[in-house]
Protein backbone atom coordinates (compact mmCIF):
# COMPACT_ATOMS: atom_id res chain seq x y z
CA UNK A 1 0.00 0.00 0.00
CA UNK A 2 1.12 3.48 -1.19
CA UNK A 3 1.97 5.91 2.34
CA UNK A 4 -0.57 9.01 2.33
CA UNK A 5 1.98 11.07 0.64
CA UNK A 6 3.02 9.02 -2.08
CA UNK A 7 -0.70 8.35 -2.65
CA UNK A 8 -1.99 12.18 -3.02
CA UNK A 9 0.75 12.71 -5.06
CA UNK A 10 -0.21 9.65 -7.33
CA UNK A 11 -3.56 11.40 -7.44
CA UNK A 12 -2.35 14.77 -8.43
CA UNK A 13 0.13 13.02 -11.46
CA UNK A 14 -3.37 11.14 -12.48
CA UNK A 15 -5.48 14.67 -12.41
CA UNK A 16 -2.18 16.53 -13.81
CA UNK A 17 -1.98 14.18 -16.87
CA UNK A 18 -5.80 14.33 -17.41
CA UNK A 19 -5.91 17.93 -17.93
CA UNK A 20 -2.76 17.13 -20.40
CA UNK A 21 -4.22 14.49 -22.70
CA UNK A 22 -4.22 15.49 -26.12
CA UNK A 23 -8.54 16.00 -26.43
CA UNK A 24 -7.86 18.48 -23.10
CA UNK A 25 -4.76 20.49 -25.01
CA UNK A 26 -6.49 20.25 -28.11
CA UNK A 27 -9.85 21.34 -26.98
CA UNK A 28 -7.63 24.03 -24.68
CA UNK A 29 -6.42 25.37 -28.46
CA UNK A 30 -9.57 25.54 -29.70
CA UNK A 31 -11.10 28.11 -27.31
CA UNK A 32 -13.02 25.39 -25.06
CA UNK A 33 -13.86 24.18 -21.76
CA UNK A 34 -14.63 21.46 -19.85
CA UNK A 35 -18.35 21.90 -18.36
CA UNK A 36 -19.16 19.67 -15.52
CA UNK A 37 -22.58 19.70 -15.96
CA UNK A 38 -22.35 18.35 -19.47
CA UNK A 39 -19.54 16.42 -18.96
CA UNK A 40 -17.81 17.52 -22.47
CA UNK A 41 -15.61 20.04 -23.63
CA UNK A 42 -17.83 23.21 -25.02
CA UNK A 43 -17.53 26.51 -26.82
CA UNK A 44 -16.29 29.44 -24.22
CA UNK A 45 -17.50 32.74 -24.89
CA UNK A 46 -16.42 35.24 -21.99
CA UNK A 47 -19.93 37.02 -22.49
CA UNK A 48 -22.38 34.91 -22.34
CA UNK A 49 -20.10 33.33 -19.41
CA UNK A 50 -20.51 36.88 -17.64
CA UNK A 51 -24.01 37.06 -18.07
CA UNK A 52 -24.84 33.37 -16.57
CA UNK A 53 -22.51 34.16 -13.23
CA UNK A 54 -24.39 37.86 -13.18
CA UNK A 55 -27.84 36.18 -13.45
CA UNK A 56 -27.01 34.10 -9.43
CA UNK A 57 -28.56 35.50 -6.65
CA UNK A 58 -25.68 35.06 -3.85
CA UNK A 59 -28.12 35.50 -1.35
CA UNK A 60 -29.71 32.08 -2.38
CA UNK A 61 -26.50 30.33 -1.26
CA UNK A 62 -27.27 32.06 2.38
CA UNK A 63 -30.68 30.12 1.71
CA UNK A 64 -29.54 27.15 1.29
CA UNK A 65 -27.15 26.97 3.74
CA UNK A 66 -30.02 27.82 6.67
CA UNK A 67 -29.23 31.98 6.81
CA UNK A 68 -27.19 33.61 9.44
CA UNK A 69 -25.25 32.07 11.88
CA UNK A 70 -21.60 32.20 12.57
CA UNK A 71 -21.56 35.08 13.87
CA UNK A 72 -19.12 37.37 11.15
CA UNK A 73 -16.63 37.67 14.20
CA UNK A 74 -16.18 37.04 18.03
CA UNK A 75 -19.58 37.76 19.90
CA UNK A 76 -19.57 40.79 22.05
CA UNK A 77 -21.64 40.98 25.10
CA UNK A 78 -23.61 44.29 25.01
CA UNK A 79 -22.93 46.58 27.78
CA UNK A 80 -22.50 50.13 28.67
CA UNK A 81 -20.05 52.78 27.29
CA UNK A 82 -19.83 56.48 28.44
CA UNK A 83 -19.84 57.33 24.88
CA UNK A 84 -20.90 56.56 21.58
CA UNK A 85 -19.38 59.02 19.06
CA UNK A 86 -17.13 56.59 17.47
CA UNK A 87 -19.88 54.20 16.70
CA UNK A 88 -22.35 57.09 16.01
CA UNK A 89 -19.13 57.91 13.40
CA UNK A 90 -19.19 54.23 11.94
CA UNK A 91 -23.17 53.44 12.42
CA UNK A 92 -22.97 50.65 14.48
CA UNK A 93 -24.03 50.15 18.03
CA UNK A 94 -21.28 49.81 20.80
CA UNK A 95 -22.19 45.85 20.57
CA UNK A 96 -21.30 45.15 17.26
CA UNK A 97 -18.72 42.80 16.21
CA UNK A 98 -15.35 42.89 14.51
CA UNK A 99 -16.50 41.98 11.04
CA UNK A 100 -19.38 44.43 11.34
CA UNK A 101 -17.07 47.31 12.46
CA UNK A 102 -14.51 46.14 9.47
CA UNK A 103 -17.41 46.27 7.15
CA UNK A 104 -19.10 49.44 8.19
CA UNK A 105 -15.56 51.32 7.70
CA UNK A 106 -15.25 49.66 4.43
CA UNK A 107 -18.75 51.01 3.49
CA UNK A 108 -18.30 54.61 4.59
CA UNK A 109 -14.57 55.06 3.92
CA UNK A 110 -14.92 53.72 0.61
CA UNK A 111 -18.18 56.09 -0.26
CA UNK A 112 -15.67 59.34 1.39
CA UNK A 113 -12.47 58.17 -0.06
CA UNK A 114 -10.37 61.20 -1.93
CA UNK A 115 -10.36 58.85 -5.34
CA UNK A 116 -14.30 58.92 -5.20
CA UNK A 117 -15.86 61.89 -3.84
CA UNK A 118 -15.01 65.52 -4.44
CA UNK A 119 -17.54 66.67 -2.03
CA UNK A 120 -15.71 69.56 0.36
CA UNK A 121 -16.88 68.04 3.27
CA UNK A 122 -15.57 64.35 1.97
CA UNK A 123 -12.30 64.45 3.47
CA UNK A 124 -13.00 65.84 7.25
CA UNK A 125 -16.02 63.22 6.74
CA UNK A 126 -12.80 60.66 5.41
CA UNK A 127 -10.52 60.99 8.23
CA UNK A 128 -12.65 60.84 10.98
CA UNK A 129 -14.28 57.38 10.17
CA UNK A 130 -10.74 55.98 10.25
CA UNK A 131 -9.67 57.34 13.32
CA UNK A 132 -12.66 55.86 14.70
CA UNK A 133 -12.51 52.44 13.23
CA UNK A 134 -8.77 53.13 14.35
CA UNK A 135 -9.61 52.76 17.69
CA UNK A 136 -12.17 50.88 17.88
CA UNK A 137 -10.54 47.74 15.47
CA UNK A 138 -8.07 47.70 18.30
CA UNK A 139 -9.37 45.81 21.92
CA UNK A 140 -7.35 47.44 24.26
CA UNK A 141 -8.25 50.96 22.88
CA UNK A 142 -11.76 49.93 22.28
CA UNK A 143 -11.65 49.10 26.08
CA UNK A 144 -10.20 52.15 26.77
CA UNK A 145 -12.69 54.20 24.96
CA UNK A 146 -15.72 52.42 26.30
CA UNK A 147 -14.94 53.11 29.83
CA UNK A 148 -13.23 56.36 29.28
CA UNK A 149 -14.38 58.36 25.93
CA UNK A 150 -12.49 60.25 24.11
CA UNK A 151 -10.24 61.35 26.90
CA UNK A 152 -9.17 58.51 27.88
CA UNK A 153 -7.28 57.97 24.48
CA UNK A 154 -5.26 60.80 24.66
CA UNK A 155 -3.52 59.93 20.82
CA UNK A 156 -3.21 62.02 18.44
CA UNK A 157 -5.98 61.96 15.47
CA UNK A 158 -5.70 60.31 12.29
CA UNK A 159 -4.46 63.34 9.76
CA UNK A 160 -5.26 63.06 6.00
CA UNK A 161 -2.08 60.81 4.33
CA UNK A 162 -2.71 58.40 7.39
CA UNK A 163 -5.97 57.60 6.96
CA UNK A 164 -5.32 57.15 3.03
CA UNK A 165 -2.47 54.75 4.24
CA UNK A 166 -4.38 52.86 6.91
CA UNK A 167 -7.69 52.28 4.02
CA UNK A 168 -5.30 50.94 1.96
CA UNK A 169 -3.37 48.57 4.56
CA UNK A 170 -7.10 47.32 5.34
CA UNK A 171 -8.53 46.87 2.13
CA UNK A 172 -5.70 47.31 -0.57
CA UNK A 173 -6.59 50.61 -3.06
CA UNK A 174 -9.89 50.57 -4.59
CA UNK A 175 -8.23 51.94 -7.70
CA UNK A 176 -6.72 48.26 -8.62
CA UNK A 177 -10.31 46.40 -7.87
CA UNK A 178 -11.42 46.79 -11.33
CA UNK A 179 -8.15 44.76 -12.02
CA UNK A 180 -7.82 42.06 -9.59
CA UNK A 181 -11.25 42.07 -7.97
CA UNK A 182 -12.23 41.98 -4.58
CA UNK A 183 -10.20 39.50 -2.60
CA UNK A 184 -11.86 36.89 -0.88
CA UNK A 185 -10.88 37.43 2.51
CA UNK A 186 -12.87 40.89 2.32
CA UNK A 187 -15.84 39.24 0.79
CA UNK A 188 -16.01 37.10 4.28
CA UNK A 189 -15.40 40.26 6.40
CA UNK A 190 -18.48 42.46 4.54
CA UNK A 191 -20.90 39.59 4.65
CA UNK A 192 -23.46 40.32 7.53
CA UNK A 193 -23.07 38.03 10.42
CA UNK A 194 -22.46 34.67 8.55
CA UNK A 195 -20.22 32.29 7.19
CA UNK A 196 -19.77 31.62 3.52
CA UNK A 197 -20.33 27.78 2.48
CA UNK A 198 -17.36 26.13 0.01
CA UNK A 199 -20.09 26.29 -2.48
CA UNK A 200 -20.57 29.94 -2.02
CA UNK A 201 -16.78 31.09 -1.93
CA UNK A 202 -15.96 28.95 -5.01
CA UNK A 203 -18.61 30.75 -6.78
CA UNK A 204 -17.72 33.79 -5.65
CA UNK A 205 -14.08 33.02 -6.67
CA UNK A 206 -15.58 32.15 -10.38
CA UNK A 207 -17.47 35.39 -10.57
CA UNK A 208 -14.57 37.74 -9.20
CA UNK A 209 -12.30 35.76 -12.19
CA UNK A 210 -15.06 36.31 -14.70
CA UNK A 211 -15.44 39.59 -14.35
CA UNK A 212 -11.39 40.50 -13.82
CA UNK A 213 -11.58 38.76 -17.38
CA UNK A 214 -14.48 41.34 -18.77
CA UNK A 215 -12.51 44.46 -17.27
CA UNK A 216 -9.15 43.43 -18.72
CA UNK A 217 -11.23 42.72 -22.40
CA UNK A 218 -12.81 45.91 -22.38
CA UNK A 219 -9.35 47.44 -21.85
CA UNK A 220 -7.86 45.82 -24.87
CA UNK A 221 -10.51 46.43 -26.50
CA UNK A 222 -10.13 50.05 -26.07
CA UNK A 223 -6.74 49.85 -26.51
CA UNK A 224 -7.03 48.15 -30.07
CA UNK A 225 -9.63 50.98 -31.05
CA UNK A 226 -7.22 53.52 -30.24
CA UNK A 227 -4.83 51.93 -31.84
CA UNK A 228 -6.25 50.99 -35.19
CA UNK A 229 -7.33 54.77 -35.05
CA UNK A 230 -3.51 55.65 -35.04
CA UNK A 231 -2.90 53.64 -37.57
CA UNK A 232 -5.83 54.80 -39.87
CA UNK A 233 -4.55 58.67 -39.07
CA UNK A 234 -0.67 57.54 -40.20
CA UNK A 235 -2.13 55.76 -43.14
CA UNK A 236 -3.61 59.35 -44.16
CA UNK A 237 0.24 61.01 -44.21
CA UNK A 238 1.64 58.10 -45.81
Amino acid sequence: MLPVAGAVGAAADVLAGAANTPSAVAASVAGKEWCEETQRYVDYRLDEDAQRVRAVDVSSFSAASGGGGGGGGSSRARRACVERALYDELGVSPDATEAQLKRAYYTKSLALHPDKNKSPDAPDAFQRVCAAYQVLSDPDARLAYDAGGAEAMGGPEVGHKSAVDMFQAVFGSAAFEPLVGRFPMLEQALEPNRDMSAREVAFRQRRRETEVAVALAERLDGARADEEAWCSDQARFA
